[in-house]
């Protein structure tokens, strides 16, 4: 018998390679982004004992009943029947993308997208660039043509995902040369990408994965993850660490995403907030389980609208985006888009709604490789501290950007007073567009 307080019996290798197999077919069917995927096998071989592995399966559809007993338990049958899953067992219902085309210009995939078989990707004298890092893959494999003539195709997979290259280059070349030894993960997919470069170049690089701990630094699948610790899609919200906006406040951090410079505005730019109010009350209230599911539909509500606007995910932190637009009006549409969405999605779950509030400015903003940094991206920050939720607020400076096209309702202002600021600043609530955002 296990003596009180003791830590439970250390998992064996079976028992870790039981998970695996369960992380394998969540990432089969969608339920897991390859990145993910190979941040919970990583703490699948970290982990010591039960407990070790709850936030590594709490949230995925599993047979070991809700008190692991087909994994561990005094007494169990590593082989007995298990039990009924914890969630239901229903896969994302997200799109497939087939083709992915930049003809004299820039195209890329990033955030969380979907890929089944096979897909195609086409550079036209421009560049493309595939980020594979945050993708739902299906099925054991997926095949990429990449078709670059007189332009280049980029891919970027996490470390520790198999990737095969191969076809053909003429006067031009095929690269996996930034792709890290690494032992493949188990149970991970396939990437098979056919390159055919004509005067073009096809290239594959795998990068860590980019999951945000409490301390605000990453972690890899190699480098493994403290149990106790809640990391982005895995723990609960009190131990996402500070709010976004928080730290960009308070000081400069590092960007969450490593993005594409080619695709990222610069000079004037319009950044955007995000918030979840009240989010620990909500943890609270429904438990990390239910919590961590309105948060991944909060973050699948937010990328849509901002894939669909063309904005740019800068980063992301626990419960808060910050987004660049190379355009105010294209960033208030998002913003407005946003809050419809998630009004929709409230009057269907009343029980459980869901408050965003979101702060936007434009502003001359000062690039540091992926990341913006200075103070038009404080001052947005700020303006979504005192923003409520299901408000979109805006610095004078952007309503006066937007104003004389007649496309939004503005409100008539409020004077704030923003920490660091001597004087107060006017902000304006949107309320609405002549076509209420789409």
């Amino acid at each position: 018998m296990t003596p009180p307080g003791a830590p439970g019996p250390r998992l064996s290798d079976q028992e870790r390679e039981r998970v695996i197999e369960v992380l394998k077919a969540s990432c089969g069917d969608g339920r897991l982004t390859l990145d993910e995927f190979a941040e919970r096998v990583g703490a699948a071989y970290q982990a010591v004992s039960l407990p070790d592995l709850l936030p590594v399966l709490a949230d995925l559809p599993h047979p070991f009943g809700t008190d692991f007993s087909g994994v561990l338990g005094s007494g169990t049958d590593s082989a007995a029947v298990p039990a009924a899953p914890l969630v239901p067992d229903t896969a994302p219902d997200r799109s497939v993308t087939r083709w992915t085309v930049s003809i004299m210009g820039g195209s890329q995939r990033r955030g969380r997208w979907r890929l089944r078989e096979k897909t195609s990707v086409v550079a036209l004298m421009g560049g493309c660039h595939l980020d594979l890092r945050n993708a739902e893959i299906e099925g054991p494999e997926v095949v990429i043509s990449a078709f670059a003539v007189m332009g280049g195709v980029e891919i970027t997979v996490p470390e520790g995902i198999e990737v095969e290259l191969g076809g053909l280059a003429i006067m031009g070349g095929k690269d996996a040369r930034r792709l890290k030894a690494v032992p493949p993960l188990p149970g991970s997919p396939t990437i098979r990408v056919k390159a055919f470069a004509f005067w073009g170049g096809v290239s594959v690089r795998s990068k860590p994965t980019h999951i945000q701990r409490s301390d605000d630094r990453s972690v890899g699948p190699s480098g493994g993850r403290d149990p106790s610790i809640g990391a982005g899609p895995i723990g609960p919200e009190r131990s996402l660490g500070p709010r976004l906006i928080d730290v960009v406040v308070e000081g400069p951090g590092d960007s969450g995403y490593d993005l594409d410079e080619g695709g990222l505005p610069d000079g004037t730019v319009t950044i955007m907030f995000s918030d979840i109010e009240g989010f620990t009350s909500i943890t609270e209230s429904l438990g990390d389980r239910r919590a961590m599911d309105i948060l991944r539909e909060h973050n699948d509500i937010i990328r849509r609208r901002i894939a669909s606007c063309g904005g740019h995910e800068v980063k992301a932190q626990g419960d808060g985006f910050m987004v660049a637009f190379s355009g105010a009006s294209r960033a208030l549409q998002c913003a407005l888009g946003i809050q419809i969405d998630f009004a929709a999605r409230n009057r269907t779950m009343p029980a459980s709604p869901v408050q965003v509030r979101l702060g936007l400015h434009s502003g001359e903003a000062i690039r540091d490789g992926n990341d913006f940094l200075g103070g038009a991206v404080i001052l947005a920050a700020r303006i979504t501290q005192q923003a409520k939720g299901g408000e979109v607020l805006v610095s004078s400076v952007l309503k006066e950007l937007c104003d004389l096209t007649g496309e939004f309702h503005f409100e008539d202002g409020r004077d704030v007073y923003l920490k660091g600021l001597s004087e107060s600043r006017r902000v304006y609530s949107v309320t609405g567009t002549g076509d209420d955002a789409g």
